[in-house]
């Protein structure tokens, strides 16, 4: 009895954990079908190499334009008025890709459901997409394209009547509005309108609605032999000025610049490589540049860089036969200062005049540097990433992907439905009475791998995720610091204070770095931190200054909770404490872990200036430790009123992923 069960629970795991081909070569019935799935599969894969991919990063540090928090808004929209009728075929709203409440979301703020209408310049409305009678699905960061036959186009309105709601309050945010006109975007010079802006410095404002700074990167689809672009001479300091003109082949009236920025992938963050800070673009009848008129100018030094986005420069039919660009502040390299360009281009009705142009320039790059950049490789159509396509074509590509990426997907899904009914049949065709148990058996621990599985690929996205707040926020303000303390006619004061800061970043974020590794450790020797010592360092660096009475178990638990409520009770236990040091005015703190029958309970108290939990926040952080109570199934008790502090209890209860503490 007992080899028969044995034999029969080995026939089960190896039908179910075993490499998939192994039986699906015994389930000959399924294979033409599978088949036929892996061939249309890697079909779906040879058509997604030919189009055009999101880059799916804010490489820019402007966003888009969201609406107020405000519940007073009967209905949201957000419209742009263009400066004069363009005849248009196509109104295309790109998602942004932003940071909700507990998580980045691609296609936050987008709404549920939505009408948009375009207006002719007698402001007669037509309705060009309606979807107020069934949820639209949210579309991530790929374009919504809402295409009809041409007609006059002086106002688009986009209303939302069900906004955004999923991860915070209701918003209605977008990171571009387009309105195509054959292959330009008239909305370039158009006034920007909304219910109301939630304005918060660079990243969300009005005028990013209209700034061709999106989440989907360059315009471009895959092609081998991709050129850098121009480079100039490396400079030693910042306000050397360096130009760049194009001399195109007669006199035109010009629609549009584009000035396309390049990338250099050996260094991730280099999306707009050489970049300058401060230029101008002028364009001129006279090679002197006597008649100089200016098309576009930037003179803030706090001005965002572009990242990977084109930057278009209305030209209102200014005629021209010479284009200038002028760098007056060069991009900071390393030690040194660079001007670099992937592509320069000159709209007239459509057609790019810049290839059957010449450019010249102020100096070129030389030596091993120049090898991969030339002057000619500014109008070849060509980026380090592939090859230049226009907006429509763009726009085509990106739908077509996301089309062809949900078939692949639903493929895969029933490729893998019909390859474990074949498992399942060959189990159940060799065994059966103790088999079928034997059978139910396997299927538990496969499941239970499966399960495990997926469960750390979660805690591993929830850890990116931290990663990327935290270290990248702190990354971010490093370079800041820096780009600012290189200014000329830095103090050497300034500088002090400006290095100060900086060492205060790094050390904070060299804490959350540490703090996460020991948190997470799952294997331990005697001399590593335990994760309550973890939690011991982060209240003592919080709350430093305070009398603290901070009390954690002595004894190691008899049971520790899974990494992911280690990761979650951590960042609880920082917010609040974050919350106490920078808020509650407090000179004293209590900081208590103790476990009980139920699980762990959280205690934290302070002396301080305390609050009404009843009256609305004007933050996120009430509302960001209930969803972590919640996520944890805890019990969350928050008591407070004004003048007597606060304090906090968490229960975390005890799950079934919680592991007996064993020695090493």
């Amino acid at each position: 009895m007992m080899r028969c069960l044995v034999f029969t629970l080995a026939a089960a795991t190896l039908a179910q954990a075993g490499p998939p081909a192994w039986s699906e070569r015994l389930a000959f019935w399924s294979r033409a079908e599978l088949g036929r799935l892996d061939a249309r599969v890697s079909a779906v894969d040879t058509e997604l190499s030919t189009l055009a991919e999101m880059a799916l990063v804010n490489s820019c540090i402007r966003v888009g334009l969201k609406t107020g928090y405000t519940t007073a808004e009967d209905v949201r929209w957000i419209e742009l008025t263009l400066p004069g009728p363009a005849l248009a075929d196509a109104v295309v709203l790109v998602p942004p890709l932003a940071k909700g409440a507990s998580a980045v979301v691609a296609g936050y703020g987008f709404p549920i459901r939505f009408k948009l209408e375009v207006f002719d310049e007698r402001d007669a409305p037509f309705t060009i997409m309606d979807r107020t009678a069934e949820d639209f699905p949210n579309p991530g960061c790929y374009p919504v394209v809402a295409r009809f036959e041409p007609r006059p186009v002086k106002r688009v309105r986009l209303t939302a009547t069900d906004p955004w709601t999923v991860d915070g309050p209701e918003v209605l945010a977008l990171a571009e509005m387009l309105v195509l006109s054959g292959t330009r975007n008239a909305a370039l010079d158009a006034q920007v309108g909304s219910s109301s802006s939630r304005n918060s410095p660079r990243a969300w404002t009005r005028s990013n609605l209209t700034d061709m700074v999106t989440p989907l990167g360059l315009p471009v689809t895959p092609q081998a032999g991709g050129t850098h672009g121009f480079h100039s001479a490396v400079a030693a300091k910042a306000d050397e000025e360096k130009w760049l003109t194009l001399e195109l082949p007669e006199m035109t009236a010009l629609d549009e610049i584009r000035l396309v920025p390049a990338r250099v992938r050996e260094v991730p963050l280099w999306f707009d490589y050489g970049f300058p800070a401060l230029y101008k673009v002028e364009a001129a009848t006279r090679a002197d540049f006597s008649d100089a008129v200016l098309l576009h100018e930037v003179t803030d030094r706090l001005h965002p860089a572009p990242g990977a986005n084109l930057v278009c420069i209305p030209a209102r039919g200014a005629r021209a036969k010479f284009i200038r660009v002028t760098a007056r502040q060069l991009w900071y390299r390393r030690s040194d200062y660079v001007f670099a360009l992937a592509e320069m281009q000159a709209l007239r009705g459509g057609e790019n005049l810049a290839p059957r142009g010449t450019f010249t320039a102020s100096d070129e790059a030389r030596e091993a540097e120049g090898k991969e950049w030339s002057l000619s490789a500014l109008n070849d159509g060509l980026t380090e990433g592939g090859r230049l396509i226009e907006l429509p074509e763009w726009f085509a590509h990106l739908e077509e992907r996301r089309a062809l990426e949900a078939e692949r997907a639903r493929l895969v899904e029933e490729r893998e439905t019909l390859a474990r009914r074949a498992q399942q049949q060959l189990v159940y065709g060799s065994v059966s009475g103790m088999g079928a148990a034997a059978l139910a058996l396997g299927l538990m621990f496969w499941r239970q791998r499966r399960q495990r599985r997926l469960d750390a690929q979660r805690l591993q996205d929830k850890l990116a995720r931290d990663l990327h707040d935290e270290i990248g926020s702190n990354l971010g303000s490093i370079t800041l610091i820096c780009s600012m303390a290189a200014q000329p006619g830095t103090s050497a004061g300034t500088l002090r204070e400006d290095l100060g800061e900086i060492g205060r970043v790094a050390a904070e974020t060299a804490d959350s770095m540490r703090d996460m590794v020991d948190l997470l450790r799952t294997r331990r020797v005697e001399h590593e931190h335990d994760w309550l010592d973890v939690l011991h360092r982060l209240t003592e660096r919080h709350l430093r200054g305070l009398a603290l009475d901070c009390a954690l178990p002595a004894a190691p638990l008899t049971h520790d909770p899974d990494p992911e409520t280690r990761r979650e009770i951590y960042l609880f236990c920082k917010e609040v404490l974050h919350n106490t040091a920078r808020h509650a005015r407090a000179t004293r703190a209590r900081f208590h872990l103790t476990p009980t029958r139920e699980g762990l309970r959280v205690e934290i108290s302070d002396n301080g200036a305390g609050f009404d939990p009843a009256q609305p926040s004007a933050g996120n952080g009430l509302g960001n430790l209930r969803e972590r109570a919640a996520g944890m199934k805890a019990r969350l008790e928050i008591t407070s009123t004004p003048g007597n502090g606060t304090a906090i209890q968490l229960d975390v209860p005890a799950s079934g992923r919680w592991q007996r503490r064993t020695r090493a």
